[in-house]
């Protein structure tokens, strides 16, 4: 069969209407799903995958990790158990196996075929936070593996269109909020048909058999402008250590992150790296990849598109049983709290040879505030609530960093009143913290301060994941680093910083999260920027030098 070659044009065309279809169908699981965590947080992702399981197209709103993740849980499946042969229509397959997925079993995949004319041509695939899996309420605090909830093992969910009760009925018994969480899971579904009816229709529309010569187009049109962005710069290896709270008390963390560059192709090696942490925040290599990747990504083509080729020149090693290449029965609850803080070594590494293309340390991974109990209002139903706080993004080379937006991950924070409706808690504040950035050039932004208050005579459960509270979002290229975080609770009661406690009512809980670190010398700062700073509050005199 002779392959088919579009021109720029006509390939820019069918690339936008790829884009197209997937965010389609991002808006139908978001429209479509039970929970916040997936409805205004937007923690979730679509991706179109030809029949090899190579990404081609990825939903706009699209949480980075899980864009680099799923078409590794795809051609898992197909090695697997699930071989391109054994695909019929109306097949859905899911797990939730935190080393085939996403890292962690709160994110659930869903994986569906798209048949056209008989034949297979592709694929599309979801992930999504459920609100619950069982076991302990999500955070850091389990064990071991066994005791962060049910494991779903690469199982159809639908067989030629026929739903597996037995598996939704197992997962409905083992769940807090069972409604929310099978309402998640059937919207991926949803999503999934959307794409693959939108592909189906872009296919007649335009004469086309398959998407296989399109595919191939985009993802080596992908690589080589990787491939030429990455042979810009010099050649070399580049290391970086990093520190991080760990459990901020006996057991901190140290990341060790050696970036090599080398002709049109980068190699990160974490050898050195702290072991296995006794707390849920070890990262499955999947997800260590995903999150050591993404920052290379937007270091050097942050304008190409997202598919399988812009990754092919990064490799990622870990040590095998480390913090971030955990092994099977390792907790990894919480592994977004290391995961989130890679773009920081590897920025670090990276700025000794492309200086002008990275960013400085963002304010915090984003802390995580689980909530469980039962709402008086709602006839005592159970909730899992989830909303997610972010630091200040760090400065770069050219510009200040913004207020309240942690980078890598693009998790939005759920309004107040929707936080309100949700579980009963009242806010009293949230607004932005001065000083809380690191000064230089070009200062980093803001973090963040908020204090709510239990209001129910039941209490709640709340499992709180934090970071930078015994360190700092660093500084770079001389700029100073930021503030480091607070955690409080009246009336006074130890409050554990990755761990799950009993809030009682009236109990007020305060959250001040760090900005970002700041870029180049505070003595190159344009005076107009710092007296802008000073008029908007964003920082004081004492900082001026």
């Amino acid at each position: 069969m002779n392959s088919q070659k579009f021109d720029g044009v006509t390939l820019s065309i069918l690339w936008s209407r790829l884009l197209a279809i997937v965010d389609e169908a991002g808006t139908a699981l978001q429209r479509t799903s039970f929970s916040t965590v997936t409805r205004e947080s937007n923690d979730f992702a679509v991706v179109l995958m030809d029949k090899k399981g190579q990404s081609v197209a990825q939903s706009a709103i699209s949480v980075p990790s899980f864009l680099g993740v799923i078409p590794m849980m795809t051609k898992y499946l197909l090695n697997g158990d699930f071989p391109e042969s054994s695909w019929r229509p109306g097949d859905v397959v899911t797990t939730n196996d935190p080393q085939l997925c996403a890292g962690h079993k709160p994110d659930v995949g869903v994986v569906s075929p798209i048949f056209f004319k008989e034949k297979l041509i592709g694929f599309l695939g979801t992930i999504s936070h459920v609100p619950d899996i069982g076991g302990v309420l999500w955070g850091a605090g389990a064990r071991d593996a066994y005791e962060e909830g049910l494991l779903i093992p690469p199982t159809k969910l639908y067989s030629e269109g026929v739903e597996n009760e037995t598996l939704l009925n197992l997962i409905k018994n083992n769940v807090r909020a069972p409604m929310q969480t099978i309402g998640d899971i059937r919207a991926q579904v949803a999503a999934n048909d959307q794409g693959r009816k939108g592909l189906i229709a872009l296919l007649n529309e335009e004469g086309l058999e398959h998407i296989e010569d399109l595919s191939n187009q985009i993802i080596n049109a992908t690589e080589k402008a990787m491939r030429d962005a990455i042979s810009k710069a010099p050649d070399g290896t580049f290391s970086y250590t990093y520190h991080a709270d760990g459990d901020c008390n006996e057991e901190p963390v140290r990341i060790e992150c050696a970036v090599t560059i080398s002709g049109d192709e980068i190699t990160v090696d974490y050898e050195g790296t702290s072991d296995a942490h006794t707390l849920g925040i070890n990262s499955v290599l999947n997800y260590t990849y995903a999150y050591t990747a993404y920052p290379i990504k937007c270091t050097f083509s942050p304008e190409v598109p997202n598919n399988d080729g812009a990754f092919r020149p990064i490799t990622v090693t870990a040590p095998r049983g480390s913090l971030l290449n955990a092994t099977k029965f390792v907790p990894v609850g919480a592994r977004n709290m290391t995961g989130n803080m890679l773009h920081a070594p590897v920025f670090g590494a990276l700025v000794q040879a492309v200086p002008e293309q990275v960013q400085a340390d963002c304010g915090a991974p984003c802390w995580c505030v689980v909530l469980n109990g039962y709402n008086p209002d709602r006839n005592d139903m159970e909730f899992v609530e989830y909303f997610f706080l972010n630091g200040g993004y760090g400065a770069r080379s050219d510009r200040d960093g913004e207020g309240i937006l942690s980078f890598p991950t693009n998790i939005s924070n759920v309004p107040l009143e929707v936080q309100e409706t949700s579980a009963p808690i009242r806010y009293h504040c949230k607004e932005l913290l001065p000083d809380s950035a690191g000064i230089g050039k070009y200062r980093g932004g803001l973090g963040q301060r908020i204090i709510f208050e239990v209001v129910n005579e039941a209490g709640l459960n709340m499992s709180l994941l934090t970071e930078k509270l015994n360190n700092v979002s660093k500084g770079m290229k001389g700029g100073s680093d930021s503030i480091k975080g607070q955690l409080k609770i009246e009336p006074d009661k130890p409050v554990p910083p990755k761990g799950i406690m009993r809030l009682k009512k009236g109990d007020k809980i305060t959250m001040e999260i760090p900005g970002g670190g700041g870029y180049g010398d505070e003595t190159e700062r344009d005076p107009l920027l710092i007296k802008r700073d000073l008029e908007l509050g964003y920082i004081t005199k004492k900082l001026i030098h």
